[in-house]
């Protein structure tokens, strides 16, 4: 099975970290993708320019540039990605983000291995400017605790998710009323569809984590947030569930300041609240 690598950016992204990110999905991965897809959402600076340039003379025929003359925002952005994608698989990266060398590898073999998984993520490691290795994030292993962790919070990290683009094929993609957390609302249409989700407990990128995270999370996002879980928990779960209560609760703490939103997030009070059982 052929892979490829699916990866947007913009103009106020840091060259450097684009740099680092397209040489971890191919200088230092164990098994290369067939293709590198990366959409260049709208007009970009000199400097991230040069890295492109200089990725696409190494990369030749590898390199799928997507140009937007304007910028149009990440969810359709990976709409027009998606459809010069040429791999079986298509595996998700953030132009800022680390993949670990082995991490192709493993979620190719795991798909080959499991033919009724729709879409794999894995662990990752949060790390910052001054702190290389911060927090673990885990995920859900298999479809069932995917099903009864959903409601809760997304149970796959976007930037390490490879998915079969059959089902892409078949008429899904990204929603593009949301011009954020249209992850989420894509896993709630691949298990509404009857599709599998599973994610491998190996750490598969490291995730850079900075002010800015808990500042897009806590306002630009509530409201599409909101609104993507109490659909989608209505597809799957029906109107009567105490699964509401979860976005509902997601919202207000959305609300707070940045500071203590930075705080819960880092402390094992977040860890705790998504552990806990509910019907």
């Amino acid at each position: 099975m052929t892979i490829s690598v699916l990866i947007s950016v913009y103009h106020s992204e840091n060259a450097e970290f684009l740099d680092f990110a397209l040489k971890s999905v191919w200088t230092d991965q164990t098994r290369k993708p067939e293709q590198i897809v990366l959409i260049e959402d709208g007009l970009l600076g000199d400097k991230l320019q040069n890295v492109i340039n200089k990725w696409k003379i190494t990369l030749g025929e590898k390199l799928t540039l997507v140009r937007n003359e304007t910028n149009i925002g990440l969810t359709k952005s990976l709409n027009k990605g998606i459809k010069v994608t040429t791999g079986d698989y298509i595996a998700r990266m953030d132009s800022d983000d680390i993949s670990m060398p082995n991490r192709l590898k493993l979620q190719a073999e795991y798909l080959d291995s499991h033919p009724d998984i729709m879409v794999v993520g894995g662990s990752l490691q949060e790390f910052d400017s001054e702190n290389e290795n911060l927090n673990v994030r885990e995920y859900p292993q298999i479809n069932e605790e995917v099903l009864n962790y959903i409601h809760k919070a997304s149970p796959l990290a976007h930037p390490t998710v490879m998915m079969r683009r059959e089902i892409f094929d078949n008429g899904l993609k990204y929603d593009e009323r949301y011009r954020t957390s249209q992850d989420i609302a894509l896993w709630f249409d691949v298990l509404a569809k009857g599709y599998k989700i599973a994610n491998l407990k190996e750490i598969t990128i490291k995730f850079r984590r900075d002010d800015s995270v808990f500042r897009r999370r806590s306002r630009d996002k509530a409201n599409n947030e909101l609104k993507i879980y109490m659909a989608g928990i209505y597809r799957l779960f029906g109107p009567f569930t105490i699964r509401y209560f979860y976005p509902i609760a997601r919202y207000i703490f959305r609300m707070m300041p940045v500071g203590l939103i930075k705080a819960i997030y880092s402390s094992s009070i977040r860890t705790k609240f998504l552990q806990n059982k509910s019907n």
